[in-house]
């Protein structure tokens, strides 16, 4: 008898614990969805060069290289440096390509859709590189699907990095001759 009563006293609490929790909505199971669309970058983006961002100018990408690098290698902001190398990096990493000598080598292989590359090409790839990648290349369900194209830091499009710093760290890159 005192078995059956212990049973039941456990399952009507049981019971009684799941119809509160179930009226609870968000306390002990947040909406999955939510949560989620929170965390997804927004859709891709083309940009262009802004006009206060001469990258055409010597000069100016001489003076915005410095900020650019500094940005490059700050793990708080830009964080370039957690997959890249490029010279007088620290603790770099190695999963996207070493950016040492970047003009003279990678910027001058065809982009993806076996384009030549530009300035406003590498303007682009710092602000949101995934509008440079081909369709079938980033579709998990296509047989050219390439799964490392899709980890790179969406940096212009997240509001991680303002133009400037855009701006910057493509001054940087072109100055890795």
């Amino acid at each position: 008898m005192k078995l059956k009563l212990f049973t039941a006293s456990v399952v009507l609490l049981g019971g009684f614990s799941l119809a509160i929790a179930g009226n609870c909505p968000g306390v002990e199971s947040p909406d999955g969805k939510k949560v989620l669309k929170k965390d997804m970058n927004p859709h891709p983006r083309l940009y262009a060069i802004p006009s206060n961002c001469k990258l055409d100018n010597p000069k100016f990408v001489a003076k915005m290289a410095e900020k650019g690098k500094k940005l490059f290698n700050n793990k708080k902001i830009a964080n370039c440096v957690a997959c890249h190398n490029a010279p007088g990096s620290v603790g770099a990493g190695n999963i996207g390509p070493d950016l040492t000598g970047y003009m003279s080598t990678l910027f001058k292989a065809p982009d993806a859709r076996g384009q030549k590359k530009s300035i406003d090409w590498i303007y682009q790839r710092v602000a949101d590189y995934r509008v440079q990648i081909p369709e079938e290349m980033r579709n998990p369900k296509s047989p050219k699907f390439v799964p490392y194209y899709n980890i790179m830091t969406v940096n212009l499009t997240t509001g991680k990095l303002s133009y400037d710093d855009v701006c910057a760290i493509t001054a940087f890159l072109m100055t890795l001759k």
